[in-house]
């Protein structure tokens, strides 16, 4: 296993203890080594956050994120029903971030509420590079566990999904925590029965909190069944075998009510049982290319979706230089895969390729959970490489530096650098970067996920500069509509949704509306060819070259006629 720097338990259990100096030596090393890994992962934080935060203000309201922000509110009302199918504890914090932004502005600062919303996401989704080392580390060592952190902290994939108002970021960092410390649970002699305890008792508490950030209970099942077949580590002769008390699965239950009280509530209960049945989904449909899928849960394995959407996202949205280097990683994990780091790393994700690829509903957020994995692999991959490129340096004669140390600044440049200054290049819209093999279908393939309403703030803007009173706009966004036409002081325009099979876009009335191709579903496509073919485009907005929304106006609102963005042109 000296191919990926874990030694074997065996081994370290067998071996003589060594000499007081030796030991002494050994130590100061040691806390040398945790000193400049402390030093070198805060280091990531900060400039992680750094990019989580750039331009976090300047990306208008998702309807999703809409939902939370009415949530919050709701919850300053003590209504603890709304957005019920989510946990409390992301949309606790925002009503703390918002809070604290306007007591801010009251200062004088200008903080606006799209920042103050994300920003629980942003400052978690850096601080995860933190559970993210620890768990790398303890399962290979501080090196690989530097290069896991650090593909998180500049790694675009990650910050794309931390910047927005959903409850992914709070769940994986809560997740990577209880991973980690169920493993120091496992790693330490059970003779040691407080400092087990300890451990197991902190990992409930993550795990609770997971399962408070959101419902997604699974990972706590491939935790345990993980470890059901796996031995961290080989046990003395005479030590007791390692047991998960009930006390364990009773504490994630108490964090995770502490965390989530309205789980009490009947009200909530109701919510979440017809948010299951589908019962409160207003349309169906999600578009790749020109082909529109169903997109529910109840479409698995072979009627939503295509099985190969996130093997697709891998290859087209992932950077070049991660997605190989997490390759080589898996043929090393797969060469050493009777080790418990390498194991680990292809159990987790062939348990999370296969299923959710099968799952009828899909969306890119949800590769955020993926992505830790995805790291790990990678910096597998990072260190095999490193210790290849220094020895084909020395027998090469190449430099007279030490050929370790130029290995690894080669792979920094190219593997962390490069994708750092993609990734602040991409700044602020960040879910439109695609790698080289992608960068045709930015777009095309997933538009939703990549725009996520980006750009329809502006185009309500339009309207409200431009629209008669009393005139109508029309679009798949309600919520944001309603929001943004506030805030431009355009109160009296009448909102109607496109696919609402009650409401038909008349040419005879002032009417404007906002198209967007990711909001295309099996309800409204043939409304949204009517619009086009009726309707005149008046406003065309282009993020990067490609189409965000498009605001068509009727004949009546004597508006002049402008050119689509360039993808949208034959």
């Amino acid at each position: 296993m000296s191919s990926v720097g874990l030694p074997s338990s065996r081994e370290s259990v067998a071996s003589p203890r060594p000499a007081d100096g030796t030991l002494q030596r050994r130590d100061a090393a040691s806390f040398s080594w945790a000193k400049y890994a402390a030093i070198a992962v805060t280091i990531m934080i900060v400039f992680g956050l750094g990019l989580r935060l750039s331009g976090l203000g300047n990306v208008g309201f998702a309807e999703d994120e809409i939902n939370k922000l009415e949530a919050v509110r709701a919850y300053d009302q003590g209504n603890f029903s709304v957005n019920a199918e989510h946990p409390m504890l992301m949309k606790v914090l925002m009503d703390l971030s918002l809070r604290g932004a306007r007591a801010l502005n009251s200062l004088g600062s200008s903080i606006n509420e799209e920042a103050a919303l994300r920003f629980p996401n942003v400052l978690f989704g850096a601080l995860t590079a933190i559970p993210l080392f620890l768990l790398t580390t303890a399962l290979f060592d501080r090196r690989t566990g530097l290069w896991a952190a650090a593909f998180w902290s500049f790694g675009v994939n990650a910050i794309t999904y931390n910047r927005i108002g959903k409850e992914d970021t709070l769940m994986v960092f809560f997740m990577l925590f209880g991973f980690y410390l169920f493993i120091r649970a496992k790693q330490t002699d059970t003779r040691k029965t407080k400092a087990v305890g300890r451990f197991q008792k902190l990992s409930a508490i993550s795990f609770g909190l997971m399962l408070a950030s959101k419902y997604f209970p699974h990972y706590l099942g491939l935790n345990m069944l993980f470890h059901h077949k796996t031995h961290i580590r080989e046990r003395a002769p005479e030590e007791p075998r390692f047991v998960t008390p009930v006390s364990f699965y009773v504490l994630i239950g108490v964090a995770l009510l502490i965390a989530n009280p309205g789980l009490l509530l009947p009200s909530v209960w109701q919510h979440l049982n017809a948010y299951s049945a589908e019962k409160l989904m207003q349309h169906t449909g999600y578009i790749m290319g020109e082909t529109i899928y169903r997109n529910r849960f109840s479409s698995a394995p072979f009627w939503g979706l295509p099985n190969y959407f996130y093997l697709l996202f891998m290859a087209i949205k992932i950077p070049l230089s991660i997605l190989v280097t997490f390759i080589i990683g898996l043929v090393v994990a797969a060469k050493a895969r009777k080790e418990p780091g390498p194991r680990f790393i292809l159990f987790m994700f062939i348990l999370w390729i296969v299923p959710y690829s099968l799952v009828g509903a899909m969306w890119l957020r949800y590769t955020l959970s993926l992505m830790p994995i995805v790291y790990m692999g990678a910096a597998l991959g990072a260190v095999a490489l490193e210790k290849w490129l220094a020895s084909s340096i020395e027998k090469a004669k190449l430099s007279g530096v030490s050929a370790a140390k130029l290995a690894t600044a080669l792979l920094l440049l190219l593997m962390i650098g490069v994708p750092a200054w993609t990734a602040y290049a991409s700044a602020p819209h960040y879910a439109l970067y695609s790698n080289i093999i992608g960068d045709r279908y930015t777009a095309r393939f997933f538009p939703h996920d990549e725009f996520y309403d980006d750009g329809v703030n502006e185009a309500i803007q339009f309207v409200c500069e431009r629209a008669p009173q009393n005139a109508s706009i029309v679009s798949e966004v309600p919520g944001v509509v309603h929001y943004y036409a506030q805030k431009f002081g355009r109160t009296d325009l009448q909102s109607h949704v496109l696919s609402d099979p009650k409401y038909a876009p008349s040419i005879e009335s002032a009417t404007y509306v906002i198209l967007q191709k990711g909001r295309t579903y099996f309800e409204n496509q043939q409304e949204m060819k009517q619009v086009k073919e009726s309707f005149t485009l008046v406003y065309a907005g282009c993020i990067k070259g490609h189409t965000a929304a498009e605001v068509y106006a009727s004949p009546s609102s004597s508006n002049v006629a402008v050119q689509p963005c360039g993808d949208a042109r034959p």
